[in-house]
């Protein structure tokens, strides 16, 4: 049924249709100008404050005086927002979220030793710089083996990379939370997450073949290019140039499945958990993806990877909240220095380690609770690691990923950032 018969049917004349077209034609033409502008607003400038993490801080909440199925919550806890699905999210929230991660993109800052550098590309460093530190002498004497991948720190090393990431996009704009990406969705993975009004197609011409990205935010046309010193695996040393994002996607049957999922999550021990988990369905999304995100140490690089890993994050809550709750399903011990539980994490340790003198310099001063904007005001936030961070806006449990029906994940930001309390144990 096309326009001209709907027109016929309710009595419009051709004069009248005409009209009625231009006035669409208006205001598409507004919404598209209106978009425009939005994703040109500057972000506020941010600088990092030091801070300490370690495995047992995010793995452990009943330590903090919390157990399961009970949590102290003082007064509304309406400014709890939610994780979604980003299959489900609309139009509005999908240009909040890319204006935010654009904003981080091209806000500049200050390296340690001068250097210009987005705080987008700040986090691209921090990953390749988990590679860049493997090898080197850790406090114990021994050998540092990579601190984020391969081993027991692998989930909550993520969880406090990727939940400091979404509160500086709260900065930009405090709406936005850090969509998952459920890549056993084929159909959603095709006809709305690579889209040009998303995450933006596969590369290519027009989205075919696979090559850099030629269309959608986060192309070169739009202003989108990564720096060549923080695309690869290991770190060769600064560089000026830079290169368009490249994908190479897979057929949809590639796609990590539910089947890889539900067999990580029948295992019954942390340490079996994590390597099924990381090695099998967060792995193939990786590869599936090829590209840019192929390079698993810089693959933060493309957009996609803050909510691949939301989701591998929402499955380890998934299994955290199916009765694998407490000190019998944390990490055995014996593992290297940083996957132990009493050890700090890389490169929230207090400078212990140190990458290379010139990638360290893009680093941020160890990233974690603060960021302060240029007018003075600033923004303080917890950790993954506290219970009231990891709660639903409802049911009070901790870190429920089955809120509505399974289609939200939880995420904890408040709207009166000011007034958050970094050493607080409740929810203001």
């Amino acid at each position: 049924m096309d326009l001209k018969y709907i027109y016929a049917r309710i009595g419009i004349s051709t004069n009248t249709r005409s009209f009625v077209k231009s006035v669409l034609f208006f205001f598409t033409g507004l919404f598209l100008f209106t978009q425009l502008v939005i994703l040109n607003q500057p972000a506020d400038a941010i600088s990092f404050t030091k801070g300490s993490v370690r495995p047992a801080d995010v793995l452990n909440y009943e330590s903090l005086g919390y157990t399961y199925d009970t949590l102290p919550i003082q007064g509304s806890n309406t400014n709890l927002k939610v994780r979604k699905n980003a299959a489900s999210l609309t139009q509005d929230e999908i240009n909040r979220l890319v204006n935010a991660i654009v904003s981080l993109k091209r806000t500049m800052t200050s390296g340690r030793d001068g250097t210009q550098i987005s705080i987008f590309d700040q986090f691209v460093a921090t990953h390749l710089g988990t590679t860049d530190v493997s090898g080197r002498i850790g406090p114990d004497g021994r050998r540092f083996s990579n601190p984020a991948h391969g081993n027991a720190a692998f989930l909550p090393w993520h969880r406090e990379f990727i939940y400091e990431f979404e509160h500086l996009l709260q900065v930009v704009d405090p709406s936005v939370t850090l969509p998952y990406w459920d890549f056993t969705d084929r159909n959603a993975t095709q006809n709305i997450i690579f889209q040009n009004n998303f995450l933006g197609p596969n590369g290519g011409s027009s989205g075919v073949g696979g090559g850099a990205v030629q269309s959608g935010f986060f192309s070169a046309a739009n202003r989108w290019l990564q720096r060549t010193d923080l695309s690869g695996n290991t770190w060769a040393g600064k560089s000026t140039a830079t290169q368009p994002l490249t994908r190479y996607l897979r057929s949809l049957d590639r796609l990590p499945t539910q089947t890889q999922v539900n067999q990580a999550l029948a295992l019954t021990t942390y340490d079996k958990f994590r390597s099924s988990l990381e090695t099998t369905a967060h792995a193939t999304a990786h590869l599936w993806m090829g590209g840019s995100t192929a390079n698993v140490a810089t693959s933060p690089n493309d957009p996609t990877f803050w909510l691949l890993h939301a989701n591998v994050d929402r499955i380890w809550a998934q299994w955290q909240v199916n009765d694998h709750w407490g000190s019998n399903w944390y990490t055995a011990p014996g593992k290297p220095y940083g996957h132990n539980l009493n050890d700090m994490m890389w490169p929230w340790d207090q400078g212990r380690i140190s990458a290379a003198a010139d990638l360290q310099a893009l680093i941020p001063t160890q990233p974690s609770t603060l960021a302060t904007r240029p007018s003075g005001r600033s923004v303080s936030f917890r950790v993954a690691s506290s219970p009231e961070d990891l709660m639903s806006d409802k049911s009070g449990h901790l870190y429920n990923p089955f809120e509505d029906n399974g289609t939200q994940h939880m995420a904890h930001h408040m709207a009166d950032e000011e007034n958050m309390n970094p050493s607080s144990d409740s929810v203001s």
